[in-house]
């Protein structure tokens, strides 16, 4: 008899809902992207089908699930979930469960370990199917379908997720991935063509491309490109200035070509980080201020979509010089801006020169979301974070960045298709709200 395996995610509560964007917007935005999935156990389950996964469920619902009797249980969690990710733990022991493993970014820190028979270490549909004694000879990637939400019920947009790569070996020294996974996995082609075939075939016309870095394998990031424009998608992608700058024009070019259609590269997200070159080459950044500005302009220049990602609460960072450092940031025009306060995480060489120089002082998990100052700052107290963030998002947020979005939008679809890319963006939104979100998907063998 194969064993019985159960992957949860972390249990959730209703009043407190997932919104990336409110947490990082002004609070009167309320477009938020609901989190429906976890992309790593659907991984884990398209290729590893004797799996059960749970995907983000209450508390009650979790515990009768453990009452139907399991040989292992693993939770799969995030740093400031960890809490949550105990109390899961307590409970499959007292139910009793055989094993208790643990995945995601949250099993890196050593301190929880033990609370653990078996921890894994990055994407592990490889070790997980040796328990099960087989092998797989290739990642098939899930169907990943979402949507952007509104405040009035109304979804905006319906997209796919693609992953080409998984992992990252830049090493800036902020980031868990190059412990996680240094090496990039590569998505191979076959696996990628049969996903756009699926969202074609259910109307996805939308994809998001959630590599940590798209590009660092550049023959294949080329390759899965002239794959997106044989299927006719709108794309977007994260991926570093230095590749972006090289691609941004025949990409923006290609899109022209398309007609009637608005189909093709559709706007970046980019790690600003932060607007010193000192600071970025001091967390091994590996790019250039100026270049990455270069790149931002370059995106709007054609009328496509920018993200940023930037830091505050580096070491030499004061409320004075944020004063002057943000309205730079702001100037820039992002359509999203993400603001994160610079935290240690557990096996970077940020937290261990933190910890040497400063000190970490809180060690509640729940803290290390990115908008808390969990070390002794010294110019900055924890309690100053709250008021500038708040007042740092009023500023890339004017009152007037959502009507600026909406109108680049609409303005690149009659750009570069007339009054068919109108009635096709319009046309968007519209699928979105007739999709069937409550099937879970898998593709066939």
């Amino acid at each position: 008899m194969a064993p019985r395996v159960l992957f949860a995610t972390v249990y959730k509560r209703a009043s407190e809902p997932y919104d990336y964007i409110g947490a990082n917007t002004r609070s009167w935005f309320r477009f938020y992207w609901p989190r429906i999935q976890s992309f790593g156990l659907r991984f884990l389950k398209q290729n590893i089908p004797e799996l059960e996964i749970l995907e983000f469920p209450t508390w009650d619902e979790y515990c009768k699930k453990l009452e139907e009797g399991w040989d292992v249980v693993g939770i799969s969690f995030y740093l400031n979930e960890t809490h949550e990710a105990l109390e899961m733990v307590k409970a499959a022991r007292n139910a009793p469960v055989g094993e208790i493993w643990a995945g995601n970014y949250g099993a890196l820190t050593p301190e929880i370990h033990e609370e653990f028979d078996k921890v894994f270490v990055g994407y592990a549909e490889q070790q997980v199917a040796s328990y099960f004694g087989r092998q797989i000879k290739e990642i098939i990637h899930p169907p990943l379908i979402e949507y952007l939400n509104s405040p009035f019920g109304i979804k905006l947009n319906v997209y796919g997720i693609m992953f080409t790569t998984r992992g990252c070996p830049v090493g800036c020294k902020f980031c868990q991935t190059p412990v996680f996974c240094n090496k990039p996995n590569t998505i191979s082609l076959k696996s990628i063509e049969r996903l756009l075939a699926y969202y074609k075939e259910h109307g996805i016309n939308v994809v998001l491309i959630e590599d940590e870095n798209f590009g660092c394998n550049r023959r294949h990031a080329d390759a899965v490109v002239e794959l997106l424009d044989k299927y006719g998608m709108v794309w977007g992608c994260m991926a570093r200035a230095d590749y972006l700058r090289r691609m941004i024009d025949e990409w923006a070019e290609k899109r022209k070509r398309n007609g009637k259609r608005v189909s093709g590269f559709g706007g970046a997200a980019i790690g600003i980080e932060n607007l010193h070159q000192e600071r970025l080459d001091d967390i091994k950044k590996k790019e250039g201020t100026e270049d990455i500005l270069e790149t931002v302009h370059l995106l709007q220049k054609h009328g496509l979509g920018t993200v940023g990602y930037y830091m505050i609460g580096f070491e030499d960072d004061t409320r004075q010089s944020l004063k002057i450092d943000i309205p730079k940031l702001a100037a820039l025009k992002l359509d999203i801006t993400q603001i994160c306060v610079l935290t240690p995480l557990p096996q970077t060489p940020l937290w261990n020169e933190i910890e040497e120089k400063y000190g970490i002082w809180d060690w509640d998990w729940h803290h290390y979301d990115g908008k808390n100052l969990v070390w002794n700052h010294p110019n900055i107290k924890p309690d100053e974070i709250p008021g500038i963030l708040d007042w740092s998002f009023k500023q890339v947020y004017p009152w007037t960045m959502p009507l600026r979005t909406s109108a680049r939008v609409w303005r690149g679809a009659f750009r570069y298709a007339g009054w068919a890319g109108v009635k096709e963006v319009a046309s968007y939104i519209s699928k979105a709200n007739k999709f069937d979100f409550s099937q879970r998907r898998l593709l066939e063998a």
